[in-house]
């Protein structure tokens, strides 16, 4: 028998512990972030408080970020159900139709406490975890035109890698013409 997850259900991004046999998953309209502990057979679910999960990244450990479409990052510990903290309209408000700005893409650098966010309206925001994890604190932004589809920190923490594009990743609902499809390399200071 062939089982299938149900319609819903995304799992669009996937992340490894390092030291331990376990993945983290998100994405789609569950609301759900699912931590499967591999040699276990077992999963931890976490329920998210608003929007779909969109993203997910390990910021070490013990703490994830994620990001939903209704414009909210959350900071999560692995030992707690709910988020640590959250920030609501994380990007703003579009003056359009008065709605959050979807958050797109989410990366943490490892092992740090910085932690970076892309957003339909262009804009790649860096957020400082605080000493406690309790809270994401903005320090800067940068803008680049376009739908912010995808953020990777490289492994030396020198260099954040953007994915840009005129629409956005999941779908065509929007389009930034005067955007062009490409990946762009953020020089960050040591």
């Amino acid at each position: 028998m062939i089982r299938r997850p149900p319609r819903s259900t995304l799992f669009p991004y996937t992340t490894l512990f390092r030291s331990r046999e376990r993945a983290i998953t998100a994405g789609g309209s569950d609301n759900t972030v699912r931590i499967w502990k591999i040699t276990e057979e077992s999963q931890l679910i976490f329920m998210g408080n608003n929007g779909f999960i969109d993203g997910v990244h390990l910021i070490n450990e013990e703490h994830f970020i994620t990001c939903t479409n209704e414009g909210s990052i959350s900071l999560w510990g692995v030992n707690r159900k709910k988020p640590l903290a959250v920030v609501l309209n994380a990007h703003g408000v579009n003056a359009a139709n008065n709605m959050p700005n979807w958050v797109t893409a989410i990366a943490a650098m490892r092992n740090t406490d910085l932690v970076a966010s892309g957003s339909c309206d262009g804009y790649i925001r860096f957020w400082k975890c605080d000493n406690q994890f309790r809270n994401l604190l903005p320090l800067h932004s940068v803008y680049i035109n376009g739908f912010i589809n995808a953020l990777q920190f490289s492994s030396d923490g020198r260099f954040l890698v953007v994915a840009v594009g005129q629409e956005h990743r999941l779908g065509r609902w929007f389009k930034v013409k005067e955007a062009k499809n490409d990946i762009c390399i953020i020089t960050l200071k040591t």
